[in-house]
């Protein structure tokens, strides 16, 4: 390791080691005031920033909110996931939010605070993580960065469920970095029952189980004592998240795992609404972000060059997210949050590095090069969150939205609703029909729903409104609705129709 990449790890104090029989045990410094104030003045900056968006008002912020709120509106209904509504995810999030909508307020705003109490989780334990392994300007700069990251102002504002799972899932990692003694076997099952809060939330943190291994690994000298721990983690992982199925819902997620391993894993059967090809990675993406992807691949050179033990766990996580989400299909952008993580770490690394080399060197050239990259890219960040706050805070509002208004003159005689856009049947308060409730492409392109079925469970609930955009698109109940419906309230942006039997009733 030669001087100039020497530094870029570093503990405020050296870290003190010893060895017993089995393992060797690092003791970490203790968080420290100073550290605790940059990560308070972190998190508080998250908090500013997520004030300035209308969590209350907007409608919709992120894409999957509406499949998420029309679930626990069933749900508060009585209906029954699995069984009476289609869902390829594990119910966890889905029943925090029936808690939350049932015994707190039924205001959008409950829901998307959970959200944003998972986003700090999320925030401190990367921040613990890169100190832990890099010292405390690696770690301010990555969580930064993430905050910075496309996407992750409005993601973690969203009732969507990447935060939770991630946060949970990251925090069971952070768990075992930071804990001085990583042999106590509290370690192991604390950490396996935050992997199995994760993966009740979603099963997509899966991918992040080869880091506990390698985690694991680093800090066992044996094998013996590497695999009880292993061991130990594993049995409280799938234990807390067995109870917590059979908890929530008598187990409905097992017993109904073929609804997520056909949409997940089966091949395209319908092609109707396309397939998984037509959304691949987006590659765009790397150079658009260029304020985190440059110093990132300097921090990945760094970290080959050096070859320490510790540089293992940024590779190996920027190596596991890169090498699935890459080839995966479909992408969706909200993935680009699993790939932030090791990125804006890798960043953070390079970053420390140049500035270390610039006050050793005393290079003009090299300070100025760097000073116009700083500039440049807070410039960029800046405009990037921005316009995320503008994108939500301009968008259509609860207290401005006409066809919420008019929707509330039909509440009283409508049992179901349909929309295009799912979460209009939240703010109105009127459910979706169950088998309809979750219409995402997965489900289409494995052949469980298709036009024809969609027109059948149209004609078989006969839903007292149809909100739909105000397009060219065909649908595929459209003889039903030229037949039983009638149009009455149009904008610029969507069309409602109700049963004519509802809309006499309404107009009297």
């Amino acid at each position: 390791m030669n001087k100039a990449t020497s530094k870029v790890f570093h503990t405020a104090k050296p870290p003190e080691a010893h060895e017993d029989r089995n393992t060797t045990v690092t003791k970490p410094s203790p968080l420290g005031r100073k550290s605790a104030i940059v990560l308070g003045s972190l998190l508080i900056l998250f908090v500013v920033l997520q004030c300035l968006l209308p969590l209350r008002t907007a409608i919709q912020i992120g894409g999957d909110e509406g499949f998420e709120l029309a679930k626990a509106t069933l749900c508060l209904k009585g209906y029954h996931l699995y069984t009476d509504i289609w869902n390829d995810q594990p119910p966890l999030h889905t029943f925090l939010l029936t808690q939350i909508l049932k015994h707190v307020s039924m205001s959008v705003l409950g829901p998307r605070l959970l959200t944003s109490a998972f986003a700090l989780l999320l925030l401190t334990s990367v921040f613990l993580i890169c100190r832990r392994l890099g010292g405390l300007t690696p770690a301010a700069v990555a969580t930064l960065l993430l905050i910075a990251s496309p996407g992750f102002l409005t993601l973690g504002s969203s009732c969507m469920l990447e935060i939770p799972a991630l946060a949970s899932a990251v925090a069971g990692l952070c768990l075992f970095l930071v804990v001085s003694d990583k042999t106590r076997p509290w370690v192991a099952i604390a950490a396996g029952v935050l992997f199995g809060v994760a993966l009740e939330i979603k099963l997509v943190v899966m991918i992040l189980l080869p880091l506990v291994v390698l985690i694991l690994w680093q800090h066992h000298r044996t094998p013996t004592a590497f695999l009880k721990t292993i061991l130990v983690f594993a049995a409280a992982l799938g234990i807390s998240f067995v109870l917590l199925d059979l908890l929530i819902d008598q187990g409905a997620f097992l017993l109904h795992f073929q609804q997520t391993w056909v949409s997940h894993f089966a091949s395209a059967k319908s092609f109707e609404y396309g397939s998984p090809d037509d959304h691949p990675f987006e590659w765009i993406i790397l150079p658009r972000n260029w304020d985190t992807t440059i110093p990132a691949l300097v921090g990945i050179c760094v970290l080959l060059k050096q070859r320490a033990r510790k540089t293992l766990l940024p590779l190996a996580w920027f190596g596991l997210t890169f090498a699935i989400f890459a080839f995966h299909r479909p992408w969706w952008s909200y993935y680009y949050v699993h790939l932030a993580i090791p990125l804006c770490w890798c960043a953070a690394i390079g970053l420390d590095s140049l500035c270390q080399q610039v006050l050793r060197s005393n290079t003009r050239f090299l300070a100025a090069l760097l000073g116009l990259y700083c500039l440049g890219a807070v410039s960029w960040m800046g405009g990037r969150l921005y316009l995320q706050i503008m994108a939500v805070r301009t968008s259509p509002q609860t207290y401005s939205s006409l066809v919420l208004t008019e929707i509330k003159d039909f509440k009283q005689f409508t049992d179901f609703m349909y929309a295009d856009k799912q979460i209009f049947s939240f703010h109105a308060g009127i459910p979706l029909p169950p088998t309809l409730a979750v219409m995402v492409l997965k489900r289409l392109w494995a052949g469980d729903l298709t036009n024809d079925k969609i027109a059948a469970e149209m004609s078989r609930y006969k839903p007292g409104l149809i909100l739909l955009a105000n397009d060219t698109r065909m649908v595929p109940f459209k003889v039903l609705m030229d037949s039983e419906y009638r149009l009455v309230y149009e904008d610029g942006d969507c069309r409602l129709f109700a049963l004519k039997s509802i809309a006499n009733k309404a107009a009297r």
